[in-house]
């Protein structure tokens, strides 16, 4: 009996692609999220927050609450209708449509 079934996403891993993916198309990077975080202080604490943020994405951790609205509210200079749960949606499905 051979079973099929497709391996769902982590929520970390969903939020984590689809920040890499919006990021990527502003051609910016986390640590412009961080400076932004830190209201454009570029000192250890900003160091440190960049950091975090790295290592949440490294190893698709769900982020919490602080993090996602700072990203989130990053996020929106690029695209004002954002809404966090487009952070958590499976665009694979998306483009699989298109």
């Amino acid at each position: 009996m051979t079973f099929k079934f497709k391996i769902q996403k982590t929520p970390g891993a969903l939020f984590w692609g689809n920040v890499e993916e919006m990021l990527k198309e502003n051609n910016k990077s986390l640590r412009s999220v961080a400076l932004y975080m830190r209201d454009g202080v570029n000192d250890k604490k900003t160091l440190a927050l960049y950091d975090k943020l790295y290592r949440y994405k490294r190893e698709e951790i769900n982020p919490p609450n602080v993090l996602i609205d700072g990203v989130l509210n990053y996020l929106k200079k690029f695209d004002e209708n954002l809404m966090v749960s487009d952070l958590y949606s499976d665009w694979s499905e998306y483009d699989a449509k298109n």
